[in-house]
């Protein structure tokens, strides 16, 4: 099986890197254009740009897209399957459905739940007890399609948003090569999602990091843990702005 992979973070390289070392052929990364980085905003790659480069891997890094010249050069490449991971960019359907196996996301939740932008988070904010990754297929409408196969884990009292992005990671890394084992033997039945059960969660925004200390002590506990490591819950206190890394309820 032929391979273009889509990612940016360190969950995504975790995956590439366990791709990169698997009988399956890795023909294309994908990742987004460097970013400026820490407070001298230097130019820094990717991690996904980092591996692709160390290990001879094809790299492009569209702006959009949508871009005619990068279409045309994603075509250029003999690809079975997409696999997208934390990507951060919305594809189109000229790309989506190119390749014979389409194209497979890997999502941070148990979808339905958890659709969007920061699943890993929400899940420590609501307090849930469980989590994992599911296995879709792509469509137009955000984390909505057939779900291939999840695979889950449990939140424990300890975990913040930090600890659980790396269980994910690892999670991902592990379950990959099976699922695309069962993609390419057809050993998986492809489930419709429920769209009653469906919750969708956004970007976190700076201001979400400022506690409400009308809320019950557990619920603020929750925000703290969910926050980090961006963006950080905070408060007011004498004229100064706290940042609050850890804490327990009292009593």
């Amino acid at each position: 099986m032929k391979i273009a992979f889509f990612g940016t973070p360190e969950i995504a390289a975790a995956v590439f890197e366990t791709l990169i070392d698997s009988e399956y052929s890795v023909m294309l990364a994908v990742t987004q254009p460097d970013k400026p980085a820490g407070r001298k905003h230097i130019l820094t790659p990717s991690p996904v740009k980092k591996l692709a480069e160390k290990n001879a891997i094809p790299l492009l890094q569209p702006g959009k897209c949508t871009d005619r010249n990068f279409l045309n050069e994603y075509k250029s490449f003999d690809i079975d399957i997409n696999l997208i991971i934390a990507y951060g960019r919305i594809l189109p359907d000229e790309l989506i459905y190119h390749p014979k196996y389409d194209s497979v996301n890997i999502h941070a939740s148990l979808l339905p739940k958890y659709r969007g932008a920061s699943p890993i988070n929400h899940a420590i904010i609501n307090g849930d007890k469980e989590t994992g990754v599911t296995y879709q297929f792509i469509e137009k409408k955000l984390d909505a399609g057939d779900i291939i196969h999840r695979e889950k884990i449990s939140i424990s009292d300890n975990d913040d948003a930090v600890s659980l992005y790396e269980k994910l990671k690892e999670l991902s890394r592990k379950s990959v090569l099976k699922v695309l084992s069962m993609l390419q033997t057809g050993s998986y039945t492809r489930k419709k999602q429920d769209e009653t059960a469906a919750s969708y969660v956004s970007i976190l925004k700076k201001e979400d990091g400022r506690l409400d200390f009308n809320l019950p002590a557990e619920t603020i506990k929750n925000r703290i843990r969910g926050l980090l490591p961006w963006p950080c819950a905070f408060c007011a206190f004498q004229g100064h702005t706290l940042k609050i890394l850890n804490a327990q309820p009292a009593g």
